[in-house]
């Protein structure tokens, strides 16, 4: 062998033994054993590889092939593939889900579990909502109307003012049936002043009925008048009662003094109170004179007891019952008599927590009243 081909050989020595560290594609330089030669090499792909080492794109200068669209929507938010179940009571039964947004916490309790608007407002209007109205008292009796005196027994006033608006009934606690005591059974036209017909019968007013004696008063249209009211008292069995009883000794039902006062004058058969309040004069007339509860110039206070119904009138005796009259300060009058009728109404309603019913006339039920001549003699 000669020296040139000597030296070609220890060239080539050199440099396979520079060249011990191979460099790996992918950009990775760690080293790598040497592979020996004659070692076979991996098998070559089946299918053509762009990026076999995971380099990434090459940047060779073109633009990437664009990416086919597909018809099936895109789902932004995809569904847990695996939610968590819900969870089972203890007894076996699933429970509801929680809800992630309960919002806010139920409120504190309060001492009023159930409040309410104490002025709700109507929401189709600005007025007020209006209170319910009271509920409507009882029908405690009936009444004619002020004035309806009983045909032919002279002509009524129909007045309805209420002259002593604030005064109590002056029976305190018994059944009364205001009349007339003339023109009624036991008066002028015969029969027992007793009889059951005369305590079921409506109120009627007889102010201002005829009467013989020379009476003036404005409120009626002629003189020779009954200026009071005529108020039976009781029952028919309370009726027997008192005839039953020594005059000096009845005493069945109360008399009351209608309106704090001062006893203003004791008669024959009649007591006088003057009202501090009012000014007005109240008369009481028939009561037993015997059994009289108070005297002249006491001072009363509404609801005292006077004295009892009875018939006392002088010498004369009368019908039981209670004669009672109203005189008023009236402008331009002076103090006169003012019909008490509708005093009386407003008095027994408030006694008895009820109201008084208008009934209309029944003149059928007084048709057998006879015809008195202007100079019977009536006095009462």
């Amino acid at each position: 062998m000669n020296l040139k081909h000597w030296g070609l050989i220890a060239v080539s020595a050199l440099a396979l033994s520079a060249c011990d560290v191979v460099r790996l594609p992918g950009g990775d330089h760690e080293s790598r054993p040497t592979v020996p030669d004659g070692a076979p090499g991996p098998p070559p792909p089946t299918e053509p590889v762009d990026d076999p080492w995971g380099e990434g794109p090459v940047d060779n200068g073109e633009d990437p092939a664009p990416v086919e669209p597909t018809d099936d929507p895109v789902d932004p938010m995809p569904a847990d593939p695996d939610p968590d179940p819900v969870p089972a009571d203890p007894d076996g039964e699933t429970l509801d889900p929680v809800d992630p947004d309960p919002g806010d916490p139920d409120p504190a309790p309060t001492d009023d579990p159930d409040p309410v608007d104490p002025e709700p407002e109507d929401p189709d209007t600005d007025v007020p909502v209006s209170p319910p109205p009271p509920p409507t008292l009882p029908i405690k009796f009936e009444y004619y109307a002020p004035g309806d005196l009983i045909p032919g027994t002279g002509t009524g006033q129909g007045d309805d003012t209420v002259y002593a608006p604030d005064m109590l009934f002056p029976i305190k606690t018994a059944p009364t049936w205001p009349q007339s005591m003339v023109y009624r059974l036991g008066g002028a036209v015969g029969g027992d002043q007793c009889d059951p017909a005369n305590y079921d019968i409506p109120w009627r007013d007889n102010f201002c009925e005829k009467r013989s004696s020379t009476r003036n008063t404005p409120m009626c249209p002629t003189n020779k008048v009954h200026q009071g009211q005529d108020i039976r008292v009781g029952s028919a069995s309370d009726c027997n009662a008192l005839r039953s009883q020594a005059a000096r000794d009845r005493g069945l039902h109360e008399v009351v003094a209608v309106e704090d006062g001062i006893i203003q004058h004791i008669g024959t058969y009649s007591v006088q109170l003057r009202g501090t309040e009012s000014g007005n004069i109240y008369s009481y007339l028939h009561l037993n004179m015997r059994r009289l509860r108070v005297s002249a110039l006491d001072s009363v206070s509404a609801g005292d007891t006077l004295g009892f119904v009875s018939n006392d009138f002088g010498g004369t005796p009368t019908t039981f019952h209670l004669h009672f009259e109203i005189k008023s300060p009236i402008e331009g009058q002076g103090i006169t008599h003012v019909p008490p009728y509708m005093s009386l109404v407003a008095a027994y309603e408030r006694r008895e927590g009820g109201r008084g019913d208008l009934v209309e006339d029944d003149t059928v039920a007084i048709a057998s009243i006879p015809v008195f001549p202007d100079d019977i003699d009536i006095i009462e």
